[in-house]
């Protein structure tokens, strides 16, 4: 089991730069904001909440819809129900109730669909999803329940039940699972399957979570706020549904107003909702769709260069050469911050002088009591003919201790960070495992570059805090 950036003339500077240094392209990193903020968790209301149902809704960055459709309706009008859930174009839809529905039906042109055809049992749950946005990595069947034998009147193995999923890789680099669930119903002439066929869920999720959030589609068959709940169960798996994040629920069918149709998430710090609705279809079910944001930056928005001491110069400048062309970037009126225990390679300071002598505002930021001469020759050089804005500061004991353990807590492991603000708002920020010294080319060096909004926000933050305490 395998578990819009627009560029101005100032960001194509940058990514003309970054690019030359073998480091991916650069460009002004905005936070995507979701509709709606998303509640802090809270207690749901004692009785339901309206349900949304506008006919126009402002998409999320990610958007899924659960569609539980009646496997009794006619062709007509379950393809009407498709063509309804499939119209906002959701990134993913889980079905249930399909078991002798046709894919092409489900998933047409601009996307896909996995579901095991073993049986009308396996096949009774699906996923599709959008093939412009997701790129499917891994998929599966999992058995929930197996109970044998049909209820009394019923003309189906009803405990019978699979999990079809599949694991999605977006276009940034991002892996999240999508999991289309149908639990048993509590019906007379067979056990209540519920708690087992969480359990065996849950068991289901811990594998897939480590290729990143799970997000679960399905009907449970069990009411929001009834006692057959298994919030025990559910909490044990970290799978929270959509209506304990944003503190309201819904009704979502024709089964006198419970709510028995949800969309879980196991992405606690990663992966959050914030927005859900439900919309009326054909079936006695409504589909319940639910609108998500990732909490931090892409794997695309990081690179990471190596030098090679013992290779050509080429090898051994590296991780100088993303440093150098990134200042290189850095035109009059834009900022160049710098901070570092020891400012004394040439290379850079050379650039730092140059940049500050084309009108560059140049901030540096030294840790430590001990000069370099090259450090006082830059900060007599600023003094002299930086421009408003440019300066040198001292961060010595207290504030080298903050400096270290803001660091160490947000990065790891990091000696010298240097961030480049254009004038324009694009921003590129460069965190070195070594300090700005010789050693950046004679001895294993890398440099991390990163253009995502959480990174940028981080190294103003660790900026800052030094900034403020130094003199």
């Amino acid at each position: 089991m395998g578990a819009r950036r627009s560029l101005t003339t100032a960001t194509a500077r940058v990514r003309t730069a970054v690019a030359a240094a073998a480091v991916a392209a650069v460009a002004l990193t905005t936070a995507a904001v979701p509709t709606g903020a998303a509640a802090p968790a809270a207690a749901p209301a004692s009785a339901p909440a309206t349900a949304a149902r506008a006919a126009a809704v402002t998409p999320s960055p990610i958007m899924m819809t659960h569609a539980n459709i009646y496997t009794g309706l006619n062709v007509k009008r379950f393809q009407a129900d498709v063509r309804t859930v499939l119209a906002p174009l959701p990134d993913f839809v889980t079905y249930n109730e399909v078991p002798f529905r046709t894919d092409a039906v489900m998933a047409p042109s601009g996307y896909d669909i996995h579901r095991s055809s073993t049986n009308r049992y396996t096949s009774a749950t699906a996923v599709a999803w959008r093939t412009d946005r997701w790129t499917m990595v891994a998929e599966g069947t999992y058995r929930l329940s197996n109970w044998r034998g049909k209820p009394p009147g019923r003309v189906t193995e009803l405990g019978r039940r699979f999990a079809n999923w599949v694991t999605l890789q977006d276009l940034e680099g991002r892996t999240l699972s999508v999991v289309a669930v149908h639990v048993a119903p509590n019906v007379r002439g067979m056990p209540d399957l519920a708690r087992p066929s969480v359990t065996r869920l849950g068991g289901l999720v811990e594998k897939l979570a480590p290729s990143g959030p799970v997000l679960v589609g399905g009907d449970f068959n069990f009411h929001y706020r009834s006692s057959r709940y298994p919030s025990d169960l559910l909490s044990a798996a970290q799978l929270e549904p959509t209506f304990d994040t944003l503190g309201s629920y819904f009704a979502t069918g024709d089964h006198h107003g419970a709510t028995i149709d949800y969309i879980f998430n196991r992405g606690a710090g990663v992966l959050a909702p914030d927005q859900h609705f439900s919309t009326e279809l054909n079936s006695d079910h409504d589909a319940v769709t639910a609108g998500f944001h990732w909490l931090g930056d892409a794997p695309t928005d990081t690179q990471v260069v190596t030098n090679d001491p013992s290779g050509d110069e080429a090898a051994r400048r590296a991780v100088l050469r993303s440093l150098t062309t990134g200042i290189r970037s850095a035109q009059s009126g834009d900022v160049v911050r710098v901070v570092t225990s020891r400012l004394d390679l040439y290379f850079l300071v050379k650039e730092l002088r140059r940049a500050a002598k084309r009108g560059v505002q140049v901030q540096f930021v030294k840790l430590g009591r001990a000069w370099a001469p090259r450090e006082q020759k830059l900060d007599g050089l600023l003094t002299r003919r930086g421009v408003r804005g440019s300066w040198v500061r001292q961060c010595t004991r207290t504030c080298v201790q903050e400096w270290k353990g803001q660091a160490r807590a947000t990065t790891g492991s990091m000696n010298g960070l240097l961030q480049v603000r254009l004038a324009s708002g694009s921003e590129v920020r460069w965190d070195t495992s070594r300090q700005f010294s010789t050693p950046l080319l004679t001895e294993a060096s890398s440099v991390r570059v990163s253009t995502g909004a959480e990174a940028l926000d981080e190294g103003r933050r660790l900026f800052a805090l030094v900034a403020r305490s130094a003199g």
